[in-house]
């Protein structure tokens, strides 16, 4: 097989062109199903080869880190795949919060996103907190990598038992106690639930969402 040098620029750029065309389409309304095989597809074709030939080429290109657009894309659809426990929304018009914890590497993709999309008719809203807001005003709170891991700890204790859904990055993010974890493997983007966090936290995950998943569970 050849290697990302081998490979050469025109033959990026076609993976680029393919990757591009592939995160625009899962952002377009598609039935469920079919909006995560486009996100599979994304998470196969951005992050292959990408940053071998960063490496190579740093100076001569700026490319996005794809990583990112593919790991917003599936925090959005995360939303479509869970329930919240009844109560959760005072009407039908409040919007799912996704919270950004201090350290934010997704840019604009994310707003982007929120300003055109909506789950189940419920707009989005973005927001980026630290320890001085209240955590649990939101639904979904992704805490990158970039975040000192003792307060990461901190953070997952303190939402321990309330209905956010807590997405990381670090390797035993699960391990720990957080719903669910990025990582990359064979070059793709993929993700682990913890199931007894989830419980705790009385939320319903779709069997949809988890047969794409690595089931972890803790004590």
């Amino acid at each position: 097989m050849q290697s990302c040098q081998e490979i050469g620029p025109w033959a990026l750029r076609v993976l680029e062109h393919a990757s591009s065309c592939a995160t625009k389409s899962l952002l377009r309304a598609n039935p469920p199903i079919k909006l995560f095989k486009l996100v599979l597809l994304t998470a196969m074709i951005g992050v292959f080869c990408l940053k071998p030939y960063q490496a190579v080429q740093a100076q001569q290109i700026t490319t996005i880190d794809r990583e990112y657009t593919i790991k917003a894309a599936f925090l959005y659809h995360f939303l479509s795949y869970i329930d919240w426990p009844e109560g959760t929304f005072t009407d039908d018009q409040q919007p799912f919060v996704i919270g950004v914890f201090e350290t934010d590497p997704f840019g604009s993709v994310l707003d982007k996103i929120a300003a055109t999309k909506n789950v189940g008719g419920r707009p989005i809203e973005i927001r980026r907190l630290d320890y001085s807001e209240a955590l649990t005003s939101c639904h979904l709170l992704f805490i990158s990598g970039k975040v000192n891991p003792a307060t990461q700890k901190k953070v997952l204790a303190q939402l321990a038992d309330s209905h956010v859904l807590c997405v990381g990055e670090i390797e035993d993010f699960v391990e720990q106690g957080g719903a669910a974890q990025f990582f990359v493997e064979g070059n793709k983007v993929r993700f682990a639930f913890n199931t007894t966090a989830v419980d705790r936290s009385n939320l319903k995950v779709s069997s949809k969402l988890l047969s794409l998943a690595k089931i972890v569970t803790t004590r």
